[in-house]
């Protein structure tokens, strides 16, 4: 597979009184998808909560810095509720049908031959070093899916009760 195969035929621009965030583009999503993909899920799979968890993170440095003190801390530091993005969910639908990744058995996000070689493009391009250096950080045995199990066990106990 090259970067031959990765081929948008039907790609149609709609102009807006305002310009679309980068965070709500499709493709900056897919492209955050593939990157987490790769870099912090092992077996190149994740599921929708780590998704969504990481896109929240490589939101913005304050994000990052909270989760790197989070990690740094041995997970001890509290870590705050994040969001979860309907934009997301869409880039996700975009890159399944795409084929960059498909949905395993197990209800994981899973990375395809297709979206190996579009992750080489992105790594290529040089148009996520923030990104990819933060991921790389992060590898894919420090935000495990227990790890996740136990951020949303502290959500139940202290934003629930607190609230």
């Amino acid at each position: 597979m090259n970067d031959k195969d990765i081929n948008i035929q039907h790609l149609k621009f709609t102009q807006r009184p305002i310009p679309i965030p980068v965070d709500y583009r499709p493709l900056y999503k897919i492209s955050i998808i593939i990157l987490v993909l790769k870099l912090c899920c092992r077996d190149n799979a994740s599921t929708l909560l780590k998704l969504h968890l990481f896109s929240w993170i490589l939101k913005s440095d304050s994000n990052m810095n909270v989760m790197r003190n989070y990690i740094i801390s041995n997970y001890k530091k509290e870590i705050e509720v994040w969001n979860i993005e309907p934009a997301l969910n869409r880039a996700l639908q975009f890159a399944v049908a795409d084929g960059l990744c498909e949905m395993t058995s197990t209800k994981k996000y899973k990375l395809t031959e297709k979206g190996e070689s579009f992750y080489n493009s992105i790594i290529e391009s040089e148009s996520f070093t923030k990104e990819v250096e933060f991921l790389k950080f992060v590898g894919k045995n420090k935000i495990t899916d227990s790890r996740i199990d136990e951020m949303t066990k502290q959500w139940k106990l202290q934003y629930v009760e607190n609230k």
